[in-house]
């Protein structure tokens, strides 16, 4: 394989990593979490992020690339039902949420499915909703803060 495949697999792995890394410190422990997900020997994680090769295998490339569309698309989920929250919160013209769409918009995402769910959430009465999340206004510092003002 080309050196644009090694480019392209370790492009794959350094977000797949940046991802699944918890902090300083947990490199190492992050590419075993991804090695034991994706089915990528933990030793080509490394050997891509520390000692790129001359050629990567067809079958390893194939399969940082499926763990890395599924982690976009489950990212992608993640801003979708973020932006339902913060829309049924503040509302659908909130900055976040318009932003939120935009993204969603751009990925192919947002323009007849969660722009449609956030619009339906936002529509239907606070009473008619059930919570997604406990509001961060329901917690007891934040209930004694606005009880002070």
């Amino acid at each position: 394989m080309s050196d644009a495949d090694v480019a392209r697999g370790q492009f794959f792995a350094d977000d797949l990593i940046r991802w699944e890394s918890r902090g300083p410190g947990d490199t190492a422990n992050a590419m075993r979490r991804l090695a034991q997900r994706s089915a990528v020997p933990f030793a080509k994680l490394w050997a891509l992020r520390y000692r790129p090769p001359k050629a990567i295998a067809s079958h390893v490339l194939a399969r940082l690339a499926a763990a890395h569309a599924a982690e976009v698309e489950r990212q992608l989920r993640k801003l979708a039902h973020d932006a339902e929250i913060t829309a049924r919160i503040a509302g659908p013209s909130h900055p976040a949420v318009v932003a939120a769409e935009a993204v969603l918009r751009a990925s192919g995402r947002g323009a007849e499915g969660a722009d449609a769910d956030v619009a339906a959430a936002a529509a239907q009465p606070a009473s008619a909703r059930p919570p997604l999340v406990k509001c961060h206004r329901d917690l007891p510092l934040w209930r004694a803060l606005e009880e002070g003002e």
